[in-house]
């Protein structure tokens, strides 16, 4: 074989070595679908999450009483953080609610779905209503 070739060679196998633990982190970040967890992720303060959901709630709709019920679908990694890209609202009653619920869930901490014991990241359709 020649220099070349065997340089190539070996510089693929060090590609491919080295991307290795990549994909096996990818795979281990498989998102759970809420029927296939043990038990699913759970608020990590009711309280807390009131408040933030309270602050949310923009001053000029809540003054003129318009109140709302906003559904948002997001995924909560094996840590309990939401993943901000992940973020989208499925339906709302009033869309001027829509972006601040967003804003509130991506700051919503969780203890995270289980799977045989162990933390998974998991889809959550959560409805925040505003009133």
């Amino acid at each position: 074989m020649s220099r070349s070739l065997i340089g190539t060679l070996r510089l693929l196998a060090l590609v491919a070595y080295l991307g290795a633990p990549s994909l096996a982190a990818a795979q281990e970040e498989q998102i759970y679908n809420p029927s296939e967890l043990d038990s699913p992720p759970r608020l990590s303060s009711q309280e807390m999450t009131a408040r933030l959901l309270a602050r949310s709630y923009p001053a000029d709709l809540q003054k003129a009483g318009v109140s709302g019920i906003v559904q948002v679908e997001f995924v909560v990694d094996k840590t309990g953080k939401v993943d901000p890209k992940s973020i989208k609202v499925v339906s709302s009653s009033v869309p001027q609610l829509s972006e601040a619920a967003k804003k509130a869930v991506a700051e919503i901490k969780f203890k995270p779905g289980q799977v045989k014991g162990q933390p998974v990241a998991s889809v959550v359709l959560l409805p925040i209503v505003y009133k």
